[in-house]
């Protein structure tokens, strides 16, 4: 490589915490696609705070991914919007689909897991959704009334439409693509999540034993299983 294509070829830095959250996506397709880049993980709060402050993110969130070309550094956010630049890098990745069609119905179901979760996310991260009164003990039956009904209605409905779609599409990923998409990204470390107990329901894919054989086989990819066991 000569010295113009070093200058010219982008370098990536992914800004996160230190652990999965919404970044796990990013990190895995990074890696997919045989990408390299920097994970930078936050010492603490405060260093997030400070980036924050600085008027570098866009819209004060993270995750964010540093890409410097030609002597200049952009920065991204949005986890979405990441992940299809990331697709981009390597075309070769198939990550996601030229199709217009079919990378509609990616974008679908990445946008279903939002849907999903939302929820979830309102109420396990309430400062940040301007809820953070609900934290007083005076809400704790409200509260647990709101888990309840997540786990028992919500997170349930989500995960039967998703279960359908993947079953529709007949490949074994969730958007019908016939090779791994940004969809099966976005949501196989969501389903380690839940398996963890992150909705408050560590069983939740019981009942849905194609999401189960999904979940396994994204854990089988040889890019996946080399990123969480190399």
């Amino acid at each position: 490589m000569t010295k113009r294509e070093r200058e010219d070829t982008p370098t990536h830095k992914l800004l996160y915490f230190d652990f999965p959250g919404k970044a796990e996506a990013i990190r895995l397709a990074l890696t997919h696609a045989d990408v390299a880049f920097e994970d930078h993980r936050f010492a603490d709060r405060a260093e997030f705070q400070a980036l924050k402050a600085s008027g570098r993110l866009q819209f004060g969130q993270v995750p964010a991914l540093e890409v410097e070309s030609n002597g200049k550094t952009v920065v991204l956010t949005q986890s979405a919007a990441i992940l299809r630049y990331v697709a981009k890098l390597n075309d070769s990745a198939n990550l996601y689909p030229a199709d217009p069609l079919l990378a509609a119905r990616v974008d679908a179901v990445c946008d279903l897991e939002a849907d999903a979760f939302v929820g979830v996310r309102v109420s396990k991260y309430k400062e940040r959704f301007g809820f953070g009164f609900l934290n007083e003990d005076k809400y704790a039956g409200e509260l647990a009334g709101v888990a309840e009904a997540l786990n028992k209605d919500v997170v349930p409905r989500h995960l039967t439409n998703l279960a359908k779609v993947l079953e529709a599409g007949k490949t074994g990923w969730l958007a019908g693509t016939p090779e791994p998409s940004i969809a099966d990204f976005v949501w196989g470390p969501v389903l380690d999540s839940i398996n963890n107990g992150w909705t408050g329901d560590a069983n939740a894919l019981t009942a849905f034993p194609s999401l189960r054989t999904f979940h396994a086989r994204f854990r089988e990819i040889p890019s996946v299983k080399a990123y969480y066991y190399a």
